[in-house]
Formats: structure tokens, sequence, C-alpha cells
């Protein structure tokens, strides 16, 4: 007996067995890859409101609409980046889909997004439109692959999971980099993390529609970034005192110095989203401790010099400097006012107080411009009558001057501002661009000539750490 005879017998010629088939049952080619009848229509388990919200960005955004994304498509992009913890779903009845979803979950790159995406419905919003828009451009590519005969092939498979790594890394490097344009926008101009008006959806997506859409803005926003992180270095390396003594009670979000009662509202369901965005927000209630040597710090004042020679490049980097001196005053909860000023031909003023800010006239100050000029392009001989229009409140003053000019005082205009000085116990910190001081350096306590106004020079440095 030979080999084949025994295979034969032993009905070992290697062949499978028929599938069972149901009678009068016919299957076409290609049915075993479709998804199961009961597949869901989302790649992630998404609720209820998920799916709200996926209708509603398809009916707020044209991008959304023009690359062709579905109400489903728009609940998964937007929960994958909104939800804390997005669990996949086990089918998905747009199989592509699933696989998109599928790879992003597991890059790295998508987690340090989620990072900045989770509970931020702004920042999902601008992630969903880039994830659906390279998902669009995917399902393009994938036709244009089937139209050409690509598909069917042994590398078909790990072609298509090439592809939808390169769509991802596409969409996540895209959404990523908007996302930071917002962040830096909305911490520039009052709305970050933790401060007053950070929950306000609408209002963040219009000021970030607003930077966006104006290139001095969102380059001054984008500088204001930059001399926010030395700023922030410069407070921490200032000397602090211990806290002494508890003097009373002031709205906060410090969780170490929070009253009791609000750490009991903590404990109630009812009460605990409540406190805890009051808690977000720096409207809970906190100890006000007392500092070993006490020193009433009054209002901070910001004057830039809008002459035309500082227009351009000059004049946002000084607006970015005044907006991160302003988010300084705001943090040791100090009143600040922004000045544009250009000698006899304008004045621009804007009051800041410690709580919110009114970011629409914040964003007008910014991108507005006086450009004339004279020979005292700061207010040395206004400033006393700003003061009193500004209604600044008393104590130890802060005041910055940021000019590109020379200046000639008149005495009598010196004497009265020295004198106001005195009175408004004022400490004034001048940087001149470009240019020698003339006779603000009789005026001024601290006075500093600068090649440009860049966040590593000692000169910011010092202004940075009032």
């Amino acid at each position: 007996m030979d080999p084949k005879d025994l295979l034969k017998m032993l009905d070992l010629e290697g062949k499978p067995p028929d599938a069972p088939k149901e009678a009068g049952v016919m299957t076409r080619p290609g049915a075993e890859t479709d998804p199961p009848a009961d597949a869901s229509p989302t790649a992630l388990e998404v609720d209820a409101w998920g799916l709200r919200r996926g209708r509603d960005l398809v009916a707020e955004s044209e991008r959304l609409r023009k690359a062709g994304t579905d109400e489903f498509a728009a609940a998964d992009f937007f929960s994958v980046a909104f939800d804390p913890d997005p669990k996949l779903a086990a089918s998905c009845s747009d199989p592509r889909r699933h696989q998109f979803v599928s790879q992003l979950l597991d890059t790295p790159e998508y987690h340090a997004l989620h990072a900045a995406t989770r509970l931020d419905d702004t920042a999902a919003g601008i992630a969903v439109t880039h994830f659906a828009e390279q998902f669009s451009r995917l399902k393009k590519e994938d036709t244009k692959d089937h139209a050409g005969g690509a598909a069917g092939g042994p590398g078909d498979a790990l072609g298509e999971e090439m592809a939808t790594l390169r769509a991802v890394g596409r969409a996540v490097a895209e959404a990523g980099k908007e996302v930071g344009e917002l962040h830096e926008a909305t911490a520039a101009l009052g709305m970050g993390p933790g401060s007053p008006g950070s929950n306000d959806p609408r209002a963040v997506a219009e000021l970030f529609k607003r930077v966006r859409g104006d290139p001095a803005l969102r380059r001054i926003c984008e500088l204001a970034g930059r001399f926010r992180r030395v700023a922030q270095s410069k407070q921490r390396m200032k000397t602090t005192h211990g806290l002494d003594d508890v003097v009373g009670v002031e709205p906060g979000g410090d969780v170490g110095r929070l009253l009791p009662v609000e750490l009991a509202k903590l404990a109630i369901p009812e009460l605990e989203l409540d406190t805890l965005r009051r808690i977000a927000e720096r409207e809970a209630l906190c100890r006000e401790y007392h500092a070993v040597e006490p020193v009433g710090k009054g209002p901070v004042i910001i004057a830039l010099d809008e002459s035309g020679s500082m227009d351009g490049a000059k004049i946002h980097t000084a607006k970015a400097l005044a907006l991160t001196l302003a988010w300084v005053a705001r943090q040791q909860r100090r009143w600040c006012a922004l000045v544009a000023y250009s000698g006899d031909s304008g004045e621009r003023l804007l009051p800041l107080p410690p709580g919110r800010w009114d970011e629409s006239r914040l964003a007008d100050w910014l991108s507005a411009f006086i450009g004339h000029g004279s020979d005292i392009d700061v207010p040395v001989r206004e400033m006393p009558r700003m003061y009193r229009e500004l209604k600044a409140p008393t104590g130890v003053t802060d005041l910055v001057f940021v000019t590109d000019a020379r200046c000639r005082l008149p005495a009598g205009v010196r004497d009265t501002f020295l004198a106001w000085k005195q009175a408004a116990q004022a400490r004034l910190v001048t940087l001149v661009i470009d240019n020698q001081p003339g006779d603000l350096a009789h005026v001024s306590d601290e006075v500093h000539s600068v090649r440009s106004l860049t966040p590593d020079s000692d000169a910011v440095g010092r202004v940075l750490s009032l």
C-alpha cells in the first residue's frame, strides 16, 4: 500500500470539511468580512448624550459636513477626545472607522493629546474636525486603491493598516497643534484652566475663533505663552514667608485651604458637582492667611507706547508682555490696568479686575493701534489723571512703562509726576527698546535699555518678578 492509498483510507487528504449550509441560503463572496447584523453604529461605546453631541457638531460645523461625517462618526471622534476613558465597541457597522479609532487609541501621541482634550468641550470639538478630515481622506484613498485594483492582494491588510496609522498620525499632529493654540489664546486672555469663565465652552470657542482670525492677536497670544512660562519661573524663585495666622476667608481654588463646610459638600452627591465647579473657577471659600511681613499690594499699571515707530513686532511683543504682567497681577489677586498711549494723539484705558475679565474688550484693546506720536510717548503728564479715571485702588503700585522713544520731560511735568508717584506709593520700572531713556531716567526707580523684549533677557525677567 502506497502513502496515497493510506491517506485516502484514513480520510486524511488535507482538505478542510465543507462548511454547513442552511438549505436554500446562498452566500456571496466576501460576506465573511461583513460586520455582524447587530453591529453598533459607533466604534466606541457612546451614550445618548454623546450621540446628541455628535448630531450637534455636524449641524454646527461646515467642515464636518464637507468631510462627509455623519452623526455616528462625529460622536465617535468627539467621545475619543472628550471622554476620560473611551471604550471600544466589539464591532461597528463601519469596520474602517472601527479600525481607525482602534489604532488611534493605541498610539502614545493620542494619549498626550487626550490629556489636553478630555472633559474640555472646545478642545475636543477641535480634535473632532481633524479626526474627521483625516478619516475622510483615508476613505478616499481606499476608494482609489480599490478602483485601481490594488485591493485583495497578499499585502492588502498590511497596506490598510499602514495607511490607517499614517492618517491617525496626521490627525493627532494637526489636532495637537490647534489645541495648543487654543490653550495659549485662552490662557493669555484670562480664560485658562482654573480661571473664571473657563467652563463656558461657547465663550471659549468664540474667543478662539476671533484669535484664529486675527494674525496680530494670534501672534500676541503665542508670545504671551512664552512670557508666561518665564513669569511662572520667576514667581517660584521669589522669597516667600511662612503662613502664620488665619485672618479671614477669601474665594479661591486651593484645596489645602478649603473651609470644612466646602469639604463636607464634596461628600454630598447633590452638591459635589457644584462644589467642584466653584473650586475650578476659584470661587470656593478658603482660609486667608497672614504672612510674616505683610505688604499692602496695590494695583499694577502697564503703559505701552503706541507711536508709529512701535508698529509691528515691537508692539506685539510689548502687548504680550503686558498680558503676562496682567496674568501675574491676577495670580496675586491684584487689580490691573492696561494703558496704550501715543503723545497727545490719544489713549486707550482698560481696567482688569482680579475676577473675570471682559475678554471681548481685552481683545479689542490688543487688536487696536494708535500709530501717532510726539516727544513724550508714555503718559508721564497724564498718569495722575488716568489713575483717577481708572478708579485704581490705593496701595503700593507697580507701574511699568514700555517705549522706544528718548523722552524729553519739562521740569514742571517731571516734578508733578514725582510728587504724584510719592503720594500714590508707585514704583516705576521703564523698559526702553533700542534707544536711550533720556529724561525717563530721572523719574523711574529702575530703567533698562534693551535691544528687544526677549523673554530670556534680564530686564524682562526683572519686570516679570514683581
